[in-house]
Parts: structure tokens; sequence; C-alpha cells
């Protein structure tokens, strides 16, 4: 508030106590002066004084933020927090000797540090900056120059499995925990170390799952990206689900190639000699008679071509047939035909 505007409230708070016309006069002529001195009417500068002072948004922001920073539970959230991390610290080091051993590089970061020298950039701007061939990590994954992709997959040996690849980026991901909670809470790796992350991810993404333990890495894949809390580019989304469907597609020809492998048609696997559910003719007491007197389903190639051709009869389509006696489509469509040509 303006000097003239303070010395005006100080007269009006006596014009409004004033007891006798003479000393409220004597008041309002004061305000006029005082109003006229800041180029104000009596009235604007009453006005003045009795208008809230409107803060600006931006005021009203950081006075919002400040309040909430400062209430109570964030206070106590942020003690939960350090107590948190000051905990994890103490478990980290049980398994480095010295906090210089926590950020020291690993074999795999210093063999990465190596390849990437030639493509080295320091920057003028920020102490200790750098890019790598005009790359920075912020830049993101798509925009990787093909150098630098080069580099870090050549500089130390590339997975060659999901399993591998899923193994590695945990490993990475540990380490960066580790060295994050050592440092405060602020840590970032360096710009090889997250070239090489963008390479692991394209490879969680794209790879063909070859076993059981690389869907599973796959699927462990796909939760952490989930568990993130932000959605990655569309595309990258598409790339996985894809690789996915073609995982799906390989195990279900491995399942129908174990289903009708010899082991199983002739009777020594699994599913081998399954009896059908109904039969024709008589066929149904006759097997069940043969199970009761041999101890053992009918395997023979016989009983399966006289089932076969019972249940063709009943109108059963060819899979169907295959399905219930644990044999080829293939083995049934011959018996198919051979019955309509003989008929």
């Amino acid at each position: 508030m303006a000097d003239g505007l303070e010395t005006f409230a100080k007269v009006r708070a006596l014009h409004d106590r004033a007891s006798t016309p003479g000393e409220k006069a004597a008041a309002a002529s004061r305000m006029e002066v005082l109003a006229r001195s800041v180029g104000m009417t009596v009235a604007e500068a009453v006005f003045k004084l009795d208008t809230p002072n409107l803060k600006t948004r931006a005021e009203a922001m950081v006075d919002a933020f400040n309040e909430l920073f400062n209430s109570p539970e964030a206070r106590a959230q942020r003690a939960k927090v350090e107590a948190d991390r000051l905990a994890k610290c103490q478990e980290i080091m049980t398994r480095y000797d010295t906090e210089q051993a926590v950020f020291a590089d690993t074999p795999r970061e210093a063999a990465l540090r190596a390849a990437c020298a030639h493509i080295y950039e320091p920057r003028h701007d920020f102490e200790g900056a750098y890019r790598l061939a005009g790359w920075d990590p912020f830049d993101g994954r798509d925009k990787l120059p093909a150098s630098v992709r080069e580099a870090v997959c050549h500089g130390w040996p590339l997975p060659v499995t999901v399993a591998q690849a899923f193994a590695e980026f945990q490993e990475a991901e540990r380490l960066e925990d580790d060295r994050c909670a050592i440092n405060g809470g602020d840590y970032s790796s360096h710009s090889w170390v997250e070239a090489r992350r963008y390479v692991l991810e394209e490879l969680l993404d794209s790879l063909p799952a070859r076993s059981m333990r690389d869907l599973r890495a796959r699927l462990a894949w796909m939760q952490h990206v989930l568990d993130l809390g932000f959605s990655r580019p569309a595309e990258q989304d598409q790339a996985c689900l894809n690789a996915l469907r073609g995982d799906v597609d390989r195990m279900g020809e491995r399942i129908r190639a174990a289903e009708h492998s010899p082991a199983i048609q002739t009777g020594h696997g699994e599913r081998g000699g399954l009896k059908p559910s109904r039969y024709v003719g008589g066929q149904e007491d006759r097997l069940k008679s043969q199970t009761v007197q041999t101890g053992h389903r009918p395997t023979t190639r016989a009983e399966r071509r006289a089932a076969a051709a019972a249940l063709i009869a009943e109108g059963l389509s060819d899979r169907e047939v295959a399905r219930r006696l644990g044999i080829s489509p293939t083995t049934v469509g011959t018996i198919r035909r051979s019955a309509d040509s003989s008929s």
C-alpha cells in the first residue's frame, strides 16, 4: 500500500471514530487532501482500501502448492519415503564394499563406454554434459542414431533370446535403482547405458519366444511396461502384441504336432488309446470286452480303423473323429475315402 493510502486509512479510522461534527469535518478534509496526493478521489481511495488484494493465478497456484507441500500428511509421506530410502541404502551397502563401488562401471558398462568413445561429443552449455553423435537420451528411442545403435550393439554381445534380454534389462534396472537410492533419490544413467536399454526394449518387443521361459519373460516385460503408469507410443505396444501373437501361433503348432505324433497315435503317448465315446453296430461293446480281457484299450491299426469308420458313419467330421481317437485328421480322411469307394 502506498504511503498516501496508509495515512488515508488512519485518518479514515479517526473520521469513523469521531464523536463531534467538527472532528468529522476536519478528518474528511484531510482525507480529501490525502486522496488527491495519490491521484484519487475520496471514494476511489475508500474503494481501493476496501477491495481485497486479489492474487494472480500464478501466485494462487504457488500458495496452494506450498500449503499442500507443507501439510502434515505431505511431511509424513516425505519422512516415510526418506526412511525407506535409508533402509534400502543399508541393504545396498551389504552388497558393496563402498559407495564408490556402487557407481563404478560394470564390465558391460565399461565396454559400452569404450565402444561409444568415438561418438562422444561434450556439450558446452552444461558442465559435464555430452551427446552421442548428437543424440541425447531425452531424444528418445525412435531418434537413436544408427552409429549409436551400432556402437552399443557391438560393444557388448546382444542377447539372443527374450529371456536373456529381459534378464539384462532387469539387471540394469536394479543397478540404477541402487545408485538412485545412494545418490539421494536422483540419478541418471550414462547415455550409452540408456541407448543399450532402448535396444533391449526393441528386442523385448520383437524377438520371437522359443521356449516357455521366453514366453514368461515376454509377459513379465509387458507387465513391467504396464506398471510404469504411463503410455508409450502405440506402435511399440503393437509390435510387442504382434510378437506375442507369433509366440502363441508357434506354441499352438507345437501342441498340435505333439497331439499327432506317432507316440500318441500308437497308444504310447499321454493320449494314446483314447476310446471313442460311441460306436455303432456293436463296436462299443466289442471294444469294451477287449479292454476287460486284455487290460488295455484297443490300439491296433485295425481296431482304430474300425472305430473311425463307425464314427464316420455317425456323420462326425474328420477333425472330431481324430480328436476322439487320438489319430491324425489325414488318417481319418483316408479311411473316409476308402469307405466311400467301397460303398
